[in-house]
């Protein structure tokens, strides 16, 4: 049963704790079922975001009736009508703030089942999140959206990166439904076969020690995406392109690059793309076996930066794989399959001849002729 209290709470307070600039909708119900001591479903009831009967799998991270992805005009009118928020504050807390730049317009279009899969094509897991402790220490838990973004990867306020795993025992943040402010590591082993628990971590989220950034290259690279992620939509989607050239090129990353090609990061950087790199199975392309984790994403941003910066990104391509030679170097038939299926999408003029070279550069080998073989 719903805590009525919650409801109670509201009517009672003249004034509702307004979000942060750029909250997350999950932050900000989080923040408020924290506040009156009720619980977040008992909170989104009281505040129009659920209703009776309502699954509570709406103010879920991901799924295809989540908020998340955007309110509909019912909701909102609910929730302005419980909360005192307009429709542009609500929705600036959902994924619809970043429609047209960060997030393909198709998010609007898509039907409920393809939500989640409209966010991958975006180079976005709505699970994901990553945070920095001091600025949660400093909010009491509350968390802007950009931080489930692969776009945001540092704190440029206390110089260190976002983190996504226990620095202590290396478990997995459980999520973005995750409370930050009053929420600690759940990682644990039990004994296999009595099932007792022998260890549990419960380190305090705000209390991590987050990796330093010294790297003025990355520390560049997240001012300039920070300062794009903040402007109005009207003004930013003129910035689409800007984040598929960079989405592209971290995928070429991926697909070709090695741990020689992020010389100069900071070691959790260059540890994490190198982790990467490295094949669970001889043979196997990591790629296929699991998503990069956080941090071989932000060294594969740094990569793609270094390509699409330099003033002649295709020059600056080939010095990490020459995918326009024949017979195609090994390492770089993965990316041309990948791109044969699926052309990266929105980019601009400035990266149309690597695309091309990539798509065009069909798989080859020589035989023992030494005459190259398709």
């Amino acid at each position: 049963m719903p805590d009525p209290s919650a409801a109670h709470c509201i009517r009672r307070l003249p004034v509702v704790p307004l979000p942060l600039p750029r909250e997350s909708l999950l932050s900000w119900l989080g923040h408020l079922s924290a506040v009156y001591e009720v619980s977040r479903t008992s909170m989104a009831t009281a505040c129009g975001l659920l209703r009776p009967g309502d699954n509570v799998a709406r103010i879920a991270d991901s799924g295809p009736t989540s908020l998340v992805y955007g309110l509909g005009d019912e909701d909102i009118l609910r929730v302005e009508q419980a909360t005192g928020l307009s429709g542009d504050e609500l929705q600036a807390m959902t994924w619809m703030r970043f429609l047209g730049t960060i997030v393909k317009f198709d998010l609007v279009k898509s039907g409920p089942r393809n939500l989640f899969r409209t966010m991958k094509a975006s180079w976005i897991d709505p699970r994901e999140l990553k945070f920095c402790p001091s600025c949660i220490e400093e909010s009491d838990g509350r968390w802007p959206l950009e931080w489930c973004t692969p776009w945001m990867f540092a704190c440029l306020k206390h110089r260190c990166y976002l983190m996504a795993a226990c620095p202590e025992c290396h478990t997995p943040l459980p999520g973005a439904r995750v409370n930050l402010g009053q929420g600690s590591c759940q990682g644990s082993e039990k004994h296999r076969l009595t099932d007792v628990l022998l260890w549990q971590c419960d380190a305090e989220y705000k209390k991590w020690k987050a990796p330093e950034l010294h790297d003025k290259m990355l520390a560049d690279l997240q001012k300039f995406l920070e300062e794009r992620l903040a402007w109005a939509r009207p003004e930013a989607v003129q910035l689409r392109g800007v984040f598929a050239d960079l989405a592209a090129m971290a995928d070429f990353a991926f697909h070709v690059a090695r741990p020689e090609n992020v010389e100069g990061a900071d070691p959790v950087v260059a540890d994490g793309f190198t982790d990467f790199c490295t094949p669970t199975n001889p043979g196997v392309n990591p790629t296929r076996i699991a998503g990069p984790k956080p941090m071989a994403q932000t060294a594969a941003l740094r990569i793609a930066a270094q390509i699409l910066f330099s003033g002649d990104p295709w020059s600056a391509a080939r010095e990490i794989v020459d995918f326009a030679a024949r017979p195609l170097p090994v390492r770089a038939r993965s990316l041309n399959e990948a791109w044969c299926k699926r052309l990266p999408r929105d980019t601009m003029r400035l990266l149309a001849r690597i695309v091309e070279s990539v798509r065009v550069a069909a798989p080859s080998v020589k035989g023992h002729d030494g005459r190259v073989r398709r």
